[in-house]
């Protein structure tokens, strides 16, 4: 199944591929690394959770994360997890090593 940018809400008690139960009140995006910047993909996340558009979260990124540093993190094709807490939300990004992966919102 090749991932996709556009929002993608999997709602509901889930499991993500290291078998762990996702919280009911997560939602899971589906994203491809080659698509646009992670961090990008994280405040659409965030804004389709909370519905409001990208332009209207008023927290910065960067004042939990580095933006840039998610892209390099992930950029060599090196697959993993990350986590960190922005506007109000738990965000946990996994990326398999083709680029495509999972952002969670709690």
């Amino acid at each position: 199944m090749k991932a996709r940018n556009e929002t993608e809400a999997i709602m509901g008690d889930i499991t993500d591929s290291s078998d762990r139960t996702i919280a009911e009140s997560a939602t899971t995006f589906r994203f491809d690394r080659d698509a646009q910047p992670l961090g990008v993909q994280v405040i659409e996340a965030v804004g389709a959770t909370t519905g409001l558009d990208e332009t209207e979260i008023t927290a910065p990124l960067y004042k939990s994360v580095d933006p840039e540093a998610l892209d390099t993190l992930f950029a060599t094709g090196g697959d993993g997890s990350v986590q960190f807490s922005f506007d109000g939300h738990h965000i946990t990004i996994e990326v398999m090593a083709d680029g495509t992966g999972t952002i969670t919102v709690e």
